[in-house]
């Protein structure tokens, strides 16, 4: 059993762990915001299909440059964006061409309407600074080609997609199905929102909310279950029923050393326990259990602080790995404007913290008290902290909590 081990050895595991990606499902583009695709969207047609006008103006000839200079093109007709008819450009004249129109057949140039003067059903130059031949039309396959690749797989769809698949007449997309997630507390201490205890020994839960909505965030399909006692049997029972109906099962409590810590015990019956235990400060007592026919179960700390950057940093790589993406964890460069001790450093710390983007650099600035059940602490950034002390002015690195909301 890989018990105790470092931060970079448990993200080892996990990757080379027997994580299969999900199966994928078709969904209506409306639908498809941040989800993550499943195959290449590729070009039905080119863009724009023929060559187009960029501009309202009047489309001709470059070769008949010297007569419009002279005696005027006549106005032959008008070509309307929609066009049904194919136009035809004739010697000596032009076609009155609109934005978005089809570029008439032998018409290589277009004289917007700013340029031109009308006078007996001809046109005429009154300035001529930006005419040059092929300006103002957009070529065909310009923006993309007929077979392009128009959106990767492995994308995260987002608002302006959809005008990249409507454009192509793309109705349904391919994308991976929601990872089913079951989130388990258990504690005899631990009351459910807006539940009315009868004494006062008792804390409102809140790792299942937090973790529910951070699951979300990453595109999975999360359920909250009824608290569980402090019972083997129960938690048992409890984790067995989930993982007839989730991917991966969470749970939160009853992972230390405590006479009634009984989840670090049972869910070693359920698979393969890929690791038991990370340096990592907050989250140590963290475990990952691989199960059969691509179930899990990420075992998490009680503390909310712990639970939540436990699963910030192991069940995103799941789950990354469920979409078939290799993620890494986001870090940026800060500096740091107060001095940080740590105890021990024989553990990775995630100290919570406040950032300012000054002058195109960040600023960090560790928060004081912090405890791991404070959870209101963590809300902006953490600044990682692997030696005994970390100095104001020093050049750290930080992650910044949203960037652990996106795959």
């Amino acid at each position: 059993m890989n018990k105790n081990i470092t931060l970079n050895q448990a993200i080892e595991l996990i990757n080379q762990s027997n994580i299969q990606p999900i199966q994928s499902q078709k969904v209506f583009i409306h639908d498809s915001v941040n989800r993550i695709l499943y195959d290449n969207i590729y070009a039905i047609e080119s863009s724009p299909k023929f060559d187009t006008s960029n501009m309202d103006g009047y489309a001709f000839c470059f070769k008949d440059l010297q007569i419009l200079h002279n005696q005027g093109l006549e106005i032959d007709s008008i070509n309307k964006a929609g066009n049904e008819n194919e136009c035809e450009v004739k010697n000596s004249k032009c076609i009155k061409t609109f934005t978005g129109a089809k570029i008439p057949k032998n018409a290589d140039t277009i004289a917007i309407v700013e340029q031109i003067t009308i006078k007996d059903n001809r046109i005429f130059l009154n300035q001529d600074k930006d005419l040059a031949q092929y300006r103002f039309i957009r070529k065909a396959g310009e923006n993309y080609k007929k077979g392009d690749i128009l959106i990767t797989k492995g994308t995260r769809i987002n608002p302006f997609h959809i005008g990249i698949l409507a454009q192509n007449n793309t109705i349904f997309t391919q994308v991976y199905r929601k990872p089913k997630i079951a989130i388990l507390t258990s504690g005899d201490e631990i009351a459910e929102i807006g539940e009315i205890k009868q004494n006062d020994n008792y804390i409102y839960s809140s790792n299942n909310h937090i973790l529910y909505a951070i699951a979300n965030a990453l595109g999975a399909q999360s359920t909250i279950h009824n608290i569980i006692k402090d019972s083997k049997q129960d938690i048992k029972k409890a984790i067995e029923e989930a993982l007839g109906f989730s991917d991966i099962v969470i749970t939160t409590g009853g992972m230390s050393k405590g006479d009634f810590d009984f989840t670090k015990e049972v869910i070693k019956e359920f698979g393969e326990v890929i690791f038991d235990s990370v340096k990592i400060k907050p989250g140590k007592v963290v475990s990952y259990i691989n199960c059969n026919n691509n179930k899990h179960i990420l075992a998490l700390p009680g503390n909310p602080n712990s639970s939540v950057v436990s699963f910030l940093l192991f069940g995103r790589l799941i789950l990354s790995k469920m979409f078939n993406i290799t993620t890494t964890i986001p870090t940026h460069k800060a500096i740091i404007t107060n001095d940080i001790k740590i105890s021990d450093s024989s553990r990775i710390e995630f100290i919570p913290a406040t950032i300012k983007l000054i002058n195109g650099r960040y600023e960090v600035s560790s928060i004081d008290n912090r405890q791991s059940y404070m959870i209101d602490k963590l809300n902006q950034a953490m600044i990682i902290v692997d030696n005994k002390q970390a100095n104001k002015g020093d050049l750290v690195d930080i992650i910044i909590l949203d960037d652990l909301l996106k795959i």
